[in-house]
């Protein structure tokens, strides 16, 4: 059985024709959870991605970030909720039960609460330097292992992450990785994406929480 999630999540510097080119090189079916984190992008554009890329990650789960609205359009799985998005609770509300809603956090306080609003995981970061968060220092391991302690849901780990500390990462118990230009930019993204899942899958470590799916 499965113990641990691999989420990837789209870089804002690619067209979805760039992401779908990608996808036919790559073994998709290793990836559980696409995120479309395109912040330029209005709903409509949103929705276009979504079907371009769907086909291509038939068994793969692709979350809407932020885009309440995208979301409903499109029939997608699961939400990404950020700091300026909808409350857990508002969008609870709005969405079907069977969606799944993350909440990106960034201390164990704000996880805690996040768990408390009724989100199914939180998505917390970064943990090494990262290219996509120039200048700011990372939280690092021990932040990480407080806020899997703190939380009562799944945390996928995100920031810097790179096959060879993998099992660093998971070794606070969290409930998987997320990762951006570490595949989608890489050289040899098939290489890679082959690498990560070989890390996610030799690993001794137990997630802490259940993943909610």
């Amino acid at each position: 059985m499965k113990k641990h999630e691999l989420h990837v999540i789209t870089t804002g510097k690619q067209k979805p024709t760039e992401v779908a080119a990608i996808a036919t090189q790559i073994p998709t079916h290793l990836i559980d959870v696409l995120h479309l984190r395109e912040k330029q992008c209005g709903a409509r554009e949103l929705t276009d991605w979504y079907h371009t890329l769907q086909p291509l990650f038939d068994s793969t789960a692709i979350y809407m970030n932020d885009r309440l609205d995208a979301a409903l359009a499109v029939g997608a799985p699961g939400v990404q909720l950020a700091y300026n998005s909808l409350s857990i609770t508002q969008s609870r509300r709005i969405l079907p039960a069977s969606v799944r809603i993350g909440c990106s956090v960034h201390s164990a306080e704000e996880a805690a609460a996040a768990a408390q609003q009724g989100a199914d995981y939180v998505l917390y970061g970064h943990i090494f330097d990262s290219s996509s968060k120039p200048g700011l220092p990372p939280r690092g391991i021990a932040a990480l292992s407080e806020v899997v302690d703190a939380c009562s849901i799944p945390v996928i780990a995100i920031g810097g992450i790179e096959p060879d500390n993998v099992d660093e990462v998971l070794s606070t118990g969290c409930s998987g990785i997320a990762v951006l230009s570490r595949i989608l930019l890489h050289h040899d993204p098939a290489g890679q994406l082959v690498r990560f899942h070989e890390m996610l899958g030799q690993t001794r470590h137990i997630p802490k929480h259940s993943l909610m799916k």
